[in-house]
């Protein structure tokens, strides 16, 4: 990797995990460039602004992990319940791995930017609503093929996916709030009554830490 595809990626590296640990707002360039480790002056000859910077690092965050991570939860060769409890399996050990490395819940990154600056920054705002459709849309299938072999009991794929994963998140919210990992894995039981289907994710601990 050459030093100028280096310093661009550690900015947007910097950049995702300032505002997963902190916030969008408290997060300036000086110090975006103090934990890259790079020149300001080179912050500026890769991106225009902040704000640009934490599209891209959206965007980057999305590609190097969230879709591989999807792909792998969601592969259509497997049944659809267990897409489900794999995806719940997925979301719960994440919290307790957060919880260990950083040292409290932090929550789902896209939701907590798209949150704080929905009105401020229309522009940053869009990249997550389009980041976050990306993620509806494997539930979605999910819920297709499901609903097509006859294993749940739901009227509308679309309309179902969309109250999952509002629900998803304002578990993944709660469990930021409290710093509780426990609200995420409340969610399965909800999912469950949902989708008129038994869901059983291995939630050991053990498990989930292997």
């Amino acid at each position: 990797m050459s030093e100028t595809v280096s310093a661009r990626t550690r900015l947007l590296e910097a950049m995702v995990g300032a505002i997963w640990e902190s916030s969008y707002g408290s997060t300036s360039v000086d110090r975006i460039c103090e934990r890259a480790d790079v020149r300001k002056g080179s912050f500026y000859h890769f991106f225009k602004s902040k704000t640009a910077l934490a599209i891209a690092a959206l965007e980057h965050l999305w590609e190097t992990e969230s879709r591989e991570n999807l792909e792998k939860i969601f592969d259509p060769r497997i049944p659809p319940l267990s897409r489900f409890e794999r995806m719940i399996e997925h979301w719960y050990r994440r919290a307790l791995d957060c919880r260990e490395q950083k040292g409290r819940v932090l929550g789902c990154p896209y939701f907590n930017i798209g949150a704080e600056t929905a009105a401020a920054e229309p522009e940053l705002a869009a990249k997550v609503r389009e980041i976050l459709d990306r993620f509806q849309g494997y539930l979605e299938a999910s819920l297709r093929d499901a609903q097509a072999m006859g294993v749940v009991d739901i009227n509308s794929p679309a309309e179902t996916a969309a109250a999952l994963f509002s629900m998803m998140e304002g578990c993944s919210t709660q469990a930021r709030i409290h710093d509780d990992p426990e609200r995420v894995r409340h969610f399965a039981d909800a999912f469950s009554r949902v989708i008129g289907a038994e869901l059983n994710p291995d939630l050991d601990a053990e498990v989930v830490n292997r």
